[in-house]
């Protein structure tokens, strides 16, 4: 019972863990053929023609791109790619690897950026969470004294099956239960 409770308090733990670190960021739009600066989070829309000339380095299919922006050199960005989806939204991880993408094969971008209300939001719901968790007891904050047993603390319910009055004589005890 313990290990299931643990794995799915790992779960929840887990899963809050994953909506915290997507519900800070929000996505903006920004002009795919503008100069954009190195370091920036980007989400890029393959179009048609990008999709059958990227075809072999990515695999066929490539509908859009997310890594970080390395640089430019001329009409080319050289990104850092983290991860790729196809048409049919089988996701792919990539190891950072750098390669170059011409403007032309970019339908739109947008940028990753911190969201301020959505960050508050959070903060405020997890700190809603925490009161309510130490408000409910459930830290282990010990227990009330009404619920601590009273008497003896080695008493024992239990009934001897026999008794031994001496060594060599034993007496075997019945009880009978009248309703």
């Amino acid at each position: 019972m313990l290990k299931r409770s643990s794995a799915r308090r790992a779960f929840w733990m887990l899963a809050i863990l994953s909506l915290a670190g997507q519900a800070c960021y929000s996505y903006a739009p920004i002009d795919s053929q503008a100069p954009t600066p190195s370091g920036r989070y980007v989400e890029m829309q393959v179009t048609d023609r990008g999709r059958v000339a990227l075809g072999e380095r990515f695999g066929p299919g490539v509908r859009q791109i997310n890594g970080t922006i390395v640089g430019q050199q001329n009409n080319e960005l050289v990104l850092s790619v983290d991860r790729i989806t196809n048409i049919d939204g089988e996701m792919g991880r990539w190891s950072g690897d750098t390669t170059r993408i011409e403007r032309d094969f970019i339908g739109s971008m947008t940028e990753r950026r911190i969201s301020a209300s959505k960050t508050a939001l959070l903060a405020a719901a997890a700190g809603a969470a925490i009161y309510a968790t130490a408000a409910s007891g459930l830290l282990g904050g010990g227990k009330d004294q009404a619920d601590e047993p009273t008497g003896p603390i080695n008493q024992s319910n239990r009934i001897p099956s026999h008794r031994h009055y001496s060594g060599d004589v034993q007496l075997r005890l019945w009880r009978i239960f009248v309703p």
